[in-house]
């Protein structure tokens, strides 16, 4: 599924939808909707920064690994203005965490818990993730890109190794969950095979 809006390509995998409705099918506790709700909120607000700035990506890509962004490679982006937009998806992953947080019902619960998930893992210095990309952009603001590149995958890799390890301690201590070494795992994959393609 494909269509264009202002400029902007957005296409759908039909593996994406089959992954929300599966999540939605089994969801009976009610978290994977408010991760679901969080996740739109994370990904609208990347793209309404980006149209206040006046720079929306070129494409948009919804698939089963997640939703990609593709920046436009025009030369007048700013760093500044990058760093923005990277970090306006945990911010606003934030607010709606405090927001949530003042309400007592189990929804509320669910979606505060969501967003604060989210907040707190895209904000970690790793490549892939908004903090990774926001701590490229301002280190370019001091630092050739190539240097400021290479200093970032430096410190996701450091990030990366103590998570592991946490992850491997989780999966022993408590069989069955593998939650958090399965995302390092997907986060060191992506370092090692998309090196350089997130900047």
């Amino acid at each position: 599924m494909n269509f264009t809006v202002g400029g902007c390509r957005v296409t759908f995998s039909y593996f994406f939808f089959a992954l929300i409705a599966l999540l939605l099918l089994f969801d009976r506790s009610g978290v994977a909707a408010a991760g679901l709700a969080a996740a739109a909120l994370h990904e609208s607000s990347h793209l309404g920064v980006m149209y206040a700035f006046g720079c929306l990506p070129e494409t948009v890509r919804f698939t089963v690994f997640g939703i990609d962004i593709i920046r436009t490679s025009r030369p007048d982006r700013g760093y500044l203005r990058d760093a923005v937009v990277s970090l306006s998806g945990p911010a606003a992953n934030l607010l709606a965490a405090i927001l949530f947080s003042a309400f007592q019902n189990s929804t509320a619960k669910n979606l505060m818990l969501a967003d604060f998930t989210l907040f707190a893992f895209n904000s970690l210095p790793i490549e892939p993730l908004d903090g990774g990309q926001a701590l490229y952009s301002l280190l370019c603001t001091r630092w050739e890109p190539d240097r400021a590149a290479a200093t970032v995958q430096v410190i996701s890799f450091l990030f990366l190794a103590p998570l592991s390890a946490i992850g491997f301690f989780v999966l022993f201590r408590s069989p069955g969950n593998f939650t958090l070494l399965l995302v390092c795992v997907y986060l060191m994959v992506l370092l090692v095979f998309k090196k350089g393609k997130y900047f």
